[in-house]
């Protein structure tokens, strides 16, 4: 297994347009995860959102919700995400000089069921560079954020359509180093419609907003990424990924090996990376 997960990025160390993956701790597998993670690594992505399943993911569309019952059912645990987490930080950052910087992604009952402090301790261990917490309240995060700075850990705070500029204003200075912009509103995996209103939408977040923006919900083809790499720093593909994993995991005769393979190929289809560049 050691000499199977060597790392190396196909594309420049740093693209252009940067990626943000995502994958479901414990879905299909354990192990299966792992390696689709790794694949998304390898392609080059500069961070990668692992969720950690939840039983009421609100923010999600049914693809990533179906692929956390399914992660829950099967007996996720938290522990099982951080040891997951553990042991993808060990292997990208062997032989990266740019690792991808992981990301936790879940919800906040979870962290708090947990204990804060415990949370981002574990997290810190395992390697985690932030964590992302969609319906976490910047009011009231039960001092989340302070016990994420003792330990250098970014808490990345979500910008949705429709809030107030002194919103935008307020949420651009609390997240740490960038800044999750939701594309439309409603939930994950429905296509988002690449238009003058959305162009609106980023370059009003651009005028209050200095630090580098990740662009998600609803990207998941070259097309819209193309059209998008000059106006964002950061595309964030979800349910893509994840509705990929889903349509490998009913193929029996793949290995652990053909998921890191695949999902590396499906990151570069995305971007628009060669990989032999």
């Amino acid at each position: 297994m050691e000499k199977s997960l060597r790392m190396s990025k196909s594309k420049k160390q740093i693209p252009q347009t940067q990626l943000m993956g995502h994958i479901i701790a414990g879905y299909p597998s354990f192990e299966s995860s792992l390696y689709a993670a790794l694949g998304i690594c390898q392609a080059g992505a500069s961070y990668l959102e692992v969720q950690f399943p939840f039983s009421d993911p609100n923010a999600d569309g049914s693809v990533i919700e179906e692929a956390c019952n399914k992660s829950i059912a099967q007996g996720f645990k938290v522990a099982q995400g951080f040891k997951l987490l553990h042991t993808l930080s060990q292997h990208i950052n062997q032989d990266n000089k740019q690792p991808t910087r992981l990301i936790i992604m879940t919800y906040a009952n979870l962290i708090f069921h947990y204990g804060i402090e415990a949370f981002i301790k574990e997290a810190k261990k395992c390697g985690v560079w932030g964590i992302i917490a969609p319906d976490l309240p910047i009011e009231s995060d039960e001092s989340l954020r302070i016990l994420a700075k003792k330990y250098h850990i970014r808490i990345i705070s979500l910008i949705a359509p429709k809030v107030s500029i002194s919103r935008i204003k307020k949420i651009a200075k609390i997240s740490d180093e960038i800044v999750y912009v939701v594309a439309r509103a409603g939930i994950t995996g429905e296509k988002t419609h690449i238009d003058k209103a959305l162009f609106e939408w980023i370059r009003l977040i651009q005028k209050h907003c200095k630090k580098p923006i990740a662009l998600g919900f609803g990207i998941n083809s070259y097309e819209q990424v193309a059209v998008l790499k000059d106006k964002v720093d950061i595309i964030v593909a979800g349910s893509y990924f994840v509705r990929f994993i889903s349509e490998l995991s009913t193929q029996s005769q793949l290995s652990p090996q053909d998921y890191m393979h695949k999902l590396q190929a499906h990151a570069q289809m995305l971007m628009g990376w060669d990989i032999n560049e």
